[in-house]
């Protein structure tokens, strides 16, 4: 990542608007904007997430006062986002940035709710639409020089993650099926957990995350032995393209902080 320039070094008047808008390190303005900023998106996304109790929703006096915060939050966005669009040199560069894509689909439930509630009412589309509305935390990614990093880690890592998922994939698949025709086979499951390979690939799943729900799990000793080895594998397995991201990952922050 390249950090913006010095202030003074600019005095076309959208470069000025454009480094303040979007870094915080630019000078002592942006700072104070992106801390409003962050406010904003945390104000929100909780607003959003107390709107899902039953209690509230039966409230008026509560609805009307979410709905006002909606409009006011969607109205600074809006606002934000043609901003950007007027300093940027074209609208190309513009929709080349991913960040600028965020601040787009998250806005663009309310003004699709607003025009067209009736029809996604009908269609059940409102449910769709709140959860687009949570693209508004990345927008917290613009103001974090580390989430920026982390992004910029991400896509040079694809080739470690890609063989990651890979041999994850390739675990799943085998042991998967091969779980659920061990205890299908076993006679114990005849209502059973095991219901088909998918279910076996379910437990695979859940195996490899150590997350251990406990809805599924083998009651033949072959099954148990299998999965105890299925678990042995995948931890010697994914160490291996584990630590290359690792490594790597910490090289990228050590480059970040110089």
């Amino acid at each position: 990542l390249v950090p913006p320039p010095e202030p003074l070094k600019h005095k076309n008047r959208k470069e000025l608007v454009l480094f303040t808008l979007q870094y915080p390190t630019f000078s002592t303005f942006a700072k104070v904007y992106a801390i409003f900023d962050i406010l904003i998106i945390i104000m929100s996304t909780f607003m959003l997430v107390i709107e899902s109790i039953p209690e509230l929703i039966a409230l008026d006096d509560f609805m009307t006062v979410a709905y006002c915060i909606e409009i006011g939050v969607n109205v600074y966005f809006t606002v934000q986002a043609v901003i950007l669009l007027a300093v940027y040199d074209s609208w190309r560069s513009y929709f080349k940035n991913l960040h600028n894509w965020v601040d787009i689909a998250s806005i663009l439930p309310f003004y699709m709710k607003t025009i067209a509630g009736s029809y996604f009412k009908q269609v059940g589309g409102f449910r769709v639409l709140r959860v687009v509305r949570l693209l508004r935390v990345m927008k917290l990614f613009r103001h974090s020089q580390g989430s920026q990093t982390m992004i910029t880690f991400l896509f040079s890592s694809l080739p470690e993650i890609m063989l990651l998922l890979l041999m994850w994939g390739i675990g799943v698949l085998i042991f998967g099926p091969l779980i659920y025709f061990i205890e299908h086979e076993n006679g114990e499951h005849d209502h059973g957990e095991f219901r088909s390979a998918f279910s076996g690939m379910w437990f695979c799943v859940v195996t490899i995350g150590t997350v251990g729900y406990g809805d599924l799990s083998p009651t033949s000793n072959l099954g148990k032995f299998v999965s105890a080895l299925y678990a042995i594998l995948n931890l010697t397995v994914m160490t291996i393209p584990i630590s290359i991201i690792i490594t790597k990952f910490s090289r990228s922050m050590k480059v970040a902080k110089k």
